[in-house]
């Protein structure tokens, strides 16, 4: 079965108390659906192209359908919106090679 993987890239333009709340309950939403993180954030070494200032994240799922089920799952939604009020960003679901 090919691997589900969701790729973000996240500006975080309101750090504070909201951003952590969102930070600490993320794993909680994706030990369900098996969800694991593989990158959360670090400095990235740009090989290549524009240097972008936010985060990188790329969670890991056994399945695409499975990346898909936790983002659209009512505990991720519930936790969301803290989100969207502190940080913009880019969310894709991509299958893996194979």
């Amino acid at each position: 079965m090919t691997k589900g993987y969701i790729f973000a890239e996240v500006d975080i333009h309101s750090p504070g108390a909201e951003w952590d709340e969102y930070a600490s309950k993320v794993q909680p939403t994706l030990d369900s659906y098996g969800g694991v993180f593989l990158i959360r954030g670090g400095t990235p070494h740009v090989l290549e192209g524009n240097a972008k200032t936010g985060t990188f994240v790329v969670l890991e799922f056994e399945s695409p359908e499975d990346a898909t089920a936790w983002y659209t799952s009512t505990d991720y939604q519930r936790i969301l919106p803290l989100r969207l009020r502190n940080a913009d960003a880019r969310v894709i679901c991509l299958p893996g090679a194979g």
